[in-house]
C-alpha cells in the first residue's frame, strides 16, 4: 500500500489505473468497487473522483490503456526483425500474446465492447471523423513493405491487412469465447493455429 499523501498527482492517477487494471484483470469490470482501489493504494476513496469522475470514466481510460499497450507489443515485435514478412510473422504472433495474456482486455476491446466504453467514446467522437486504429494503419504499413519488397505480390495493402487481422483474430476470439469450454482451445494449440492461417494467408498473398 501507498503511503497516503505521498504522490504527486501524476503519479495518483497512475496509481488509480494500476490497481484498477489488476482488479479488472483479477475479476472483471464488476468484481471490484472504486473503494477497494482507493483503499489498495493508501488513498480516499474521495480522492479517486478527483481524477475520475465515476467507474465509467475509470474503466475507458484503463481500456484506452489496453490499447496503448496492445500497439507497443505489436510495434516492438515488428521492430525485433528487419525483414517484412517477419514482421509479419512477429506481429501476429505478438497479437496472440496479448489476447492470451490479458483475455479480458481483448473480450472488451475486440470481441464485447461494454457499454461504458461505447457511451465515452461515442460522445468523445461526436460530430468528428472516426480515426482508423493505429494497430490496423501499422499493419498496413507492413504489408506495404512487404509488398514493395516484392515479398508479397502488388495489390491493396488494407485488403491484405483485413485478412490477416480478421484471422487471427477469429482464433484468439474463439479461445477467449470457449477456450474453458472445448480442449482444442490450449494457449499452445491457438498459438500453433494462428500462425498456421497467418502462413496461409500470407502464402495466398504472394
Amino acid at each position: 500500500m501507498v503511503k497516503t499523501g505521498t504522490l504527486g498527482t501524476k503519479d495518483v492517477r497512475s496509481a488509480i489505473l494500476t490497481e484498477a487494471t489488476r482488479l479488472f484483470e483479477e475479476n472483471g469490470a464488476d468484481g471490484f468497487s472504486m473503494r477497494q482501489i482507493a483503499d489498495a493504494i493508501g488513498y480516499s476513496a474521495t480522492t479517486i473522483y478527483l481524477y475520475f469522475t465515476d467507474k465509467n470514466h475509470l474503466m475507458y481510460a484503463v481500456c484506452e490503456a489496453g490499447f496503448a499497450d496492445f500497439g507497443s507489443s505489436l510495434a516492438a515485435a515488428a521492430s525485433a526483425e528487419t525483414d517484412p514478412m517477419e514482421q509479419l510473422r512477429a506481429v501476429g504472433r505478438a497479437y496472440v500474446e496479448f489476447g492470451l495474456s490479458h483475455p479480458l482486455h481483448y473480450d472488451v476491446m475486440f470481441i464485447r465492447p461494454q457499454a461504458w466504453a461505447i457511451g465515452r467514446l461515442a460522445n468523445e467522437i461526436a460530430g468528428a471523423e472516426r480515426p482508423e486504429p493505429e494497430s490496423f494503419v501499422a499493419l498496413v504499413s507492413l504489408v506495404s513493405a512487404a509488398m514493395d519488397s516484392g515479398a508479397l505480390r502488388a495489390g491493396d495493402p488494407r485488403e491484405a491487412a483485413a485478412l490477416i487481422w480478421s484471422a487471427v483474430h477469429g482464433v484468439v476470439s474463439l479461445a477467449i469465447s470457449l477456450g474453458d469450454q472445448i480442449d482444442a482451445f490450449e494457449p499452445d494449440d491457438v498459438r500453433r493455429r494462428a500462425m498456421t492461417i497467418t502462413e496461409s494467408i500470407l502464402t495466398a498473398l504472394r
